[in-house]
């Protein structure tokens, strides 16, 4: 699952036949997005962002937060907990007309690589506690592999991170291409804007939380953090330590199920916001919409030269 998933993330392309092709990109912060030529649905996502590596890796890895900043996510939870650094968890997407909704159960692991990036890498998996939504309309959705690796910036920015998320999917049942290049183009970049905006304004951490937690060091580092907090100042130098957040781990639980349904508010877009988000949501359809009627027409003009030169 490991390797599968970095040789995506860390290639130009897989094969000559098999081309990342670049579908979106957006400037401040930095943000590209690739599909896999001959393929259904297989995303790339390059982006720089404002925080540093942990802050960043911290909130990706928490399934019970992709609510906040990915704008298809519905909801999302924690089905069961293996191990510190492993979970089973689940996210159902909202509808994109005139597709049902999609969920999806995988599970996913967490650790530290080699090179000091970090990975949070899943693939899909079934669980008695979180069956198939079919009687729901509900379409469950297949994750190939997925995740994300967060590492510095090719030029190391201090205070930027480098984050490559792929996502290689079979979404079952009908859905267009039009919705599936909405998605990549409209939706995937516009939610990692978001991620951006929400990260910059975090704390800023130096010690992942998550990886502390799946590395069993979370003990160490914050009675060190007690530690470096109860020192006074002494001729003038302050002897402060750099970690925060984090918490003592407990057990893993044998199950439990967190459900966390959406409910972060929205802010009030502006009505100049709306239009152009409904003109996003309905360009493909009014593009087919334009064609048929086009063609309509045609057709209609044909007959008519045919019945007076009949």
């Amino acid at each position: 699952m490991k390797a599968q998933f970095l040789e995506m993330a860390d290639s130009t392309n897989l094969s000559q036949d098999n081309p990342w092709v670049l579908v979106a990109s957006l400037a401040n912060p930095s943000i590209e997005v690739y599909k896999l030529q001959n393929t259904d649905f297989c995303v790339k996502v390059i982006a720089e962002l404002n925080c540093t590596m942990e802050t960043a890796f911290d909130l990706l890895s928490d399934i019970t937060r992709r609510v906040e900043w990915d704008d298809l996510c519905e909801e999302s939870g924690i089905i069961e907990v293996i191990d510190n650094a492993t979970k089973i968890q689940f996210m159902r997407t909202k509808g994109v007309w005139p597709a049902s909704p999609r969920d999806t159960l995988v599970l996913a692991h967490v650790e530290r690589l080699p090179d000091g990036r970090y990975l949070n890498v899943a693939q899909s998996v079934e669980h008695p506690d979180c069956p198939p939504r079919d009687a729901e309309n509900i379409v469950r959705m297949e994750a190939k592999i997925s995740g994300q690796v967060v590492g510095p910036t090719l030029d190391n920015q201090p205070g930027m991170c480098r984050v490559v998320q792929v996502a290689d999917g079979d979404l079952k049942g009908w859905i267009p291409k039009s919705v599936i290049g909405f998605i990549a183009t409209k939706s995937v970049p516009n939610s990692f804007k978001k991620l951006d905006t929400i990260l910059k304004v975090l704390e800023q951490k130096t010690v992942s939380t998550v990886l502390a937690l799946a590395e069993g060091t979370a003990d160490v580092v914050a009675q060190r953090k007690d530690e470096k907090s109860s020192e006074i100042e002494v001729d003038g130098d302050v002897a402060v330590g750099s970690v925060t957040d984090l918490p003592t781990p407990s057990a893993a639980a044998a199950t439990s199920v967190t459900m966390v349904r959406r409910s972060v508010p929205k802010p009030r877009a502006s009505l100049l916001s709306r239009i152009r988000t409904i003109l996003d949501w309905w360009s493909p359809y009014m593009v087919t919409i334009l064609f048929i009627l086009k063609m309509h027409r045609l057709i209609k003009a044909k007959k008519q030269l045919e019945y007076f030169y009949g």
